[in-house]
């Protein structure tokens, strides 16, 4: 699954509550949020423009990607116009699907970043699958070694495989822990 945002082009209220859906939660989203796998969802600015059209803590809701653009619409309106910026997807930030619903899932707060030491975190692309999946920086996360089961349930889903490998990530790459959870270093 690959972690990509949305670069939505929306209104002028460009952080979030406002008259344009800000705040929103999932529960508002009228049917939007159905999915049948974590690959079904995407994370995407509760508000019309989000922060330079990417998703925040705060500001994220996670939809069916086929209803995105539907959800664009209802909280941007017809009169809608965001400021020129361009924003970095957070890799953090992740949509899967429990319940048959898409949730945000912040990645800070989640079992699989829990840390004790930097020996206790590795480097992994947002991606289900490591080899294949996408290794820019705003595509990757780092995960705790022991917890990356946790990790795979929330990208990939329960009986998804993927083909056995050895990922090659830059070597620039690094994996901290940080206030007791792993941190991505480019």
């Amino acid at each position: 699954m690959g972690i990509g945002a949305l670069a939505l082009v929306g209104c002028s209220d460009s952080h979030g509550a406002g008259g344009d859906g800000g705040g929103e939660d999932a529960g508002g989203t009228s049917g939007l949020d159905l999915c049948e796998t974590p690959d079904d969802c995407v994370v995407v600015p509760a508000s019309c423009c989000g922060t330079c059209g990417e998703p925040t803590r705060g500001d994220a809701v996670a939809l069916n990607r086929a209803s995105a653009s539907t959800y664009r619409d209802m909280a941007c309106g017809d009169d809608f116009a965001c400021p020129a910026c361009a924003g970095m997807p957070d890799p953090t930030l992740l949509a899967t699907c429990e319940a048959n619903r898409c949730v945000v899932v912040d990645l800070q707060a989640h079992v699989s970043t829990e840390c004790g030491s930097d020996a206790d975190c590795r480097v992994r692309t947002a991606d289900c699958c490591e080899c294949g999946g996408a290794t820019d920086p705003a595509s990757m996360v780092a995960i705790a070694i022991d917890d990356a089961a946790a990790f795979e349930a929330l990208v990939c889903g329960g009986d998804f495989g993927c083909p056995e490998c050895a990922p090659a990530y830059p070597a620039s790459y690094s994996a901290v822990c940080d206030a007791g959870r792993c941190r991505f270093v480019p």
